[in-house]
């Protein structure tokens, strides 16, 4: 393989054929969701965080946009402190006309030293993943990039340059030379410019200091990861680089749970499992097949599923739905649904990879749809545990050998042959008591957090909401705008009805390879791929409506919610939706309408725009959405008024963003520390044995006010 590829410009120092490639997908390793089997591999990918020149940064996928702009600090602050890799590529996006001048030249070069220091700072996880693609050519599946990726040709075809595979593949050959010692140290680059924040970028040594003695296994990636004692170290992360780790909780507490962190310690001696998603665990560790522990039981309730309430599998667990809210989706036959009693384990085995929570265990009597798979415990073990596990597996999705067929299932039949660790009793206890203790802890400080969001958020629109109905100058003369409901507004503003403005446009797209955006009451019209909504995706989206910048987008069953806004994308939404395009361009600016509709007068309005049978399926249907009144300034004053207050609410934008940043390593965080705990990577006997005698708190996103209509409608289980 050519060690620069030769592509667009970048210096090569051999010959090379044209760099387009072809790859067949039986003989390769294809990567496309972070999620799947060898998700990993993405840039996009979660768990693998970095430390460059005492920055902290989530994902190689941030550091390479931060390359970018060396000459532009505030903006690589700003693409580093994204929480989501893909809005932190989302983010540079607006500033990729300023990125320096040689970035096609040294883009290549920039991202293979990225690679090198996601390796170096995850020896073990990342090297053992790049080992275990063996000698298959490493493919990263794209819609639209064939330059870091390839396209599907065919049905078993991709084409493309594929750059991010082959440097994959070329990182690989490397660790196989066995050139441990060079491969852990990563010098910069040797370009003009390399900064970070307006400093040199230093080199990013992971080597072992003189003196110290590594197991093997910490230095052999061709084994499984593990143990790994990463959890303090990321604790003291979050302590550094966030507001206090516990808002409501006591300094005395706070101790308490950092004290108890440092308590934990990998087991003594551990042995093979066997099991590839799994590595070793402890020596006095049994492995059980899952049929010793549990079985399989299907009680359909027939006519008498008007007895039984109705339950749902989500990212929460196991929870009771109220089917009078109409939130989500429902089977027209109650009948096929099957009986659920407390205690049962409920897992979702199709679909496996897009599913957002494949396991709960149900707290409530009920019935859930004859789709998924319930089972019963023998009385061996602890269900809490077993849960607890199989959970730690779906978070990153590393159950792919046990999948087969299109649809990605894991037959019962296998499941149940499968094996799980069982600690003995009391350490099962142990390891239950501790986990739900400190996952109490960190929703206590999530839901803080929150709720300082709600209020920030509550600001932000009390802001908004003042200038785009009263201008920015409070000594202009008012008039009555002649509608009740808003009141007075300036005398030289006009009151026109939305279809003076906009047009419904209904034009759709032929193949469906247009972005995905989705269209919520939180983050008006984004990209799909920003957020978390896996689920119910169609085998095609072609048809889709095409929505451009500047287009006004309506999520019409959940308007009344504010579940709109204006484009700044070019891309498709659901066919059921809305698009409005202003008939003048020059006549209304997007980010002006865009807060006037969300404004608590025409949230109200909204609503009495809507029809429906019930409050939560109310819709605005076009015909209503254009005999809306709409307030119009003259254009420039338009933007002035966005100018405006975009700069009032910087601060609390940036302390959203901030907070938004801490929920997420909270949640990292408990991710890696159930996984090291359940898998046995560190022993919490003796920290469970300190714990306080109290009652657990609530699991995470119970009552969570930030959920989003849009998801729950999209995500709801079938």
């Amino acid at each position: 393989m050519n060690s620069d590829l030769n592509i667009q410009g970048e210096v090569s120092t051999r010959k090379v054929e044209s760099p387009i490639r072809t790859y067949k997908r039986a003989e390769s390793v294809v990567f496309c969701k972070t999620k799947e089997g060898f998700g990993g591999l993405s840039n996009m990918a979660a768990g693998f965080p970095l430390r460059v020149s005492g920055v902290f940064i989530r994902t190689s996928e941030a550091l390479y946009q931060a390359c970018r702009f060396p000459h532009l600090p505030d903006v690589q602050k700003l693409i580093i402190d994204e929480a989501s890799p893909m809005t932190a590529k989302m983010k540079s996006k607006p500033y990729r006309r300023n990125s320096r001048p040689d970035w096609e030249q040294v883009r290549v070069k920039v991202m293979r030293w990225c690679l090198r220091v996601k390796l170096a700072l995850n020896w073990r996880e990342f090297g053992h993943l790049l080992l275990s693609t063996e000698d298959r050519a490493i493919v990263e599946e794209s819609r639209k990039d064939d330059f870091w990726g390839a396209k599907v040709v065919g049905a078993d075809t991709l084409v493309g340059v594929n750059a991010l595979g082959r440097l994959l593949m070329e990182l690989r050959e490397e660790i196989r030379r066995g050139d441990e010692d060079r491969l852990r140290r990563v010098e910069p680059l040797e370009i003009t410019d390399f900064l970070l924040l307006a400093k040199p970028i230093r080199a990013v040594d992971s080597r072992p200091s003189k003196g110290s003695k590594p197991s093997d296994q910490a230095m052999d990636p061709t084994r499984p990861p593990e143990p790994t004692v990463k959890v303090p170290e990321l604790a003291a992360t979050i302590a550094t680089e966030s507001l206090p780790l516990f808002d409501e909780i006591t300094v005395q507490e706070e101790r308490t749970s950092h004290g108890l962190i440092e308590l934990l310690r990998p087991y003594s001696e551990y042995k093979e499992s066997g099991l590839p998603w799994l590595g070793r665990v402890p020596r006095h560790w049994e492995l059980v097949p899952n049929r010793g522990l549990i079985r399989k039981r299907k009680a359909l309730v027939g006519e008498r599923h008007g007895e039984y309430r109705l339950l749902s599998l989500t990212k929460q667990g196991v929870i009771v739905r109220d089917i009078s809210t109409g939130k989500g989706k429902f089977s027209s036959d109650m009948g096929t649904s099957q009986e659920v009693r407390s205690g049962d384990l409920v897992f979702c085995l199709f679909d496996v990879p897009e599913t957002p929570r494949t396991v709960g265990l149900s707290r409530h009597d009920g019935m859930i749809t004859g789709a998924y798979t319930v089972f019963e415990s023998l009385g061996r073990g602890s269900r809490e545990y077993f849960e607890m596990f199989y959970r730690a597996m779906d978070d990153r999705k590393l159950l792919s050998p046990l999948y087969s067929g299109l649809r990605n299932t894991i037959p019962p039949g296998r499941f149940l042959g499968t094996k799980t660790p069982q600690p003995p009793s009391d350490e099962q206890e142990a390891i239950v008591r501790f986990l739900s203790w400190v996952s109490g802890r960190l929703e206590r400080a999530i839901r803080a957090k929150r709720k300082v969001i709600a209020l920030l958020n509550e600001q932000k629109q009390a802001i908004i909401h003042r200038a785009v109905t009263r201008g920015l100058d409070p000594s202009v003369p008012l008039k009555p705008s002649g509608i009740s409901w808003l009141g007075d507004i300036p005398q030289h503003w006009e009151v026109r009805r939305a279809k003076y403005i906009y047009r419904e446009v209904d034009d759709r797209s032929t193949d469906g390879s247009e972005e995905l955006l989705s269209v919520s009451h939180i983050t008006g019209v984004t990209p799909r791929s920003q957020k978390n909504i896996t689920m119910f995706k169609a085998a095609s989206y072609a048809g889709h409506k095409l929505c451009r910048p500047g287009d006004l987008a309506v999520n019409t069953m959940w308007a009344w919610m504010g579940a709109l806004g204006v484009s700044t994308y070019d891309g498709i939404i659901s066919p059921g939706y809305a698009v409005y395009r202003p008939l003048k361009p020059d006549g209304i600016v997007g980010r002006y309408v865009d807060g006037l509709l969300r404004s608590r007068p025409y949230i109200s309005n909204i609503i009495c725009h809507s029809t429906g049978v019930r409050a939560s399926r109310l819709r605005l249907y076009p015909e209503e959405f254009l005999r809306l009144p709409i307030i119009q300034p003259l254009f420039e004053e338009q933007q002035q008024i966005v100018q405006a207050f975009d700069s009032e609410t910087a601060d609390a934008s940036r302390q959203i963003s901030r907070l938004e940043r801490e929920i997420a390593l909270l949640r990292e965080y408990r991710i890696r520390l159930v996984a090291d705990v359940v898998t046995g990577k560190l022993d919490v006997r003796e920290a469970a044995a300190r714990l306080p005698d109290e009652a657990p708190e609530a699991t995470e996103d119970e009552t969570d006010p930030s959920i989003d209509p849009e998801a729950v409608d999209e995500e709801a289980v079938v």
